[in-house]
């Protein structure tokens, strides 16, 4: 019986109607002044990777690697002045094999510009002027 006694009276309805218009007036005025932020557009999904792009571009990257390689063991020899008779030799296959890997990382660039991957570097490029 305890709870009866502590428990407020119900209130008329005359004091909830004024609570009721003094927080709508408050929402108007809030809205007034912070108006609702615009819906954003969702945007669209990306278009599905193409495997013919994606191969193309691991090519490359796989071309470039072996060209830099070939290049860094180009270089690694230069300041090799060993007297061994076989010194030569190892220099000339190296730029044998730098030459090989720049033949085949032309051909992979040509086939990367030619991809759909290659298209689409085009025209971000062709986004922004170059200096």
């Amino acid at each position: 019986m305890l709870s009866l006694v502590l428990a407020p009276a119900a209130p008329t309805m005359g004091a909830v109607a004024g609570k009721l218009a003094a927080l709508r007036a408050t929402l108007a005025r809030l809205e007034a002044k912070y108006p609702p932020r615009p819906q954003v557009a969702p945007q669209p999904t990306p278009p599905p990777v193409s495997p013919v792009a994606s191969a193309a571009t691991v090519a490359l990257a796989r071309a470039q690697s072996a060209l830099f390689d070939a290049r860094a063991a180009k270089y690694a020899l230069r300041d090799d002045y060993r007297t061994q008779a076989g010194r030569f030799a190892q220099l000339r296959a190296a730029i044998i094999r730098y030459r090989e890997a720049r033949a085949a990382y032309s051909a992979a660039a040509a086939a990367f510009h030619a991809s759909p991957a290659g298209a689409a570097l085009e025209a971000a490029r062709a986004k922004y002027p170059r200096f």
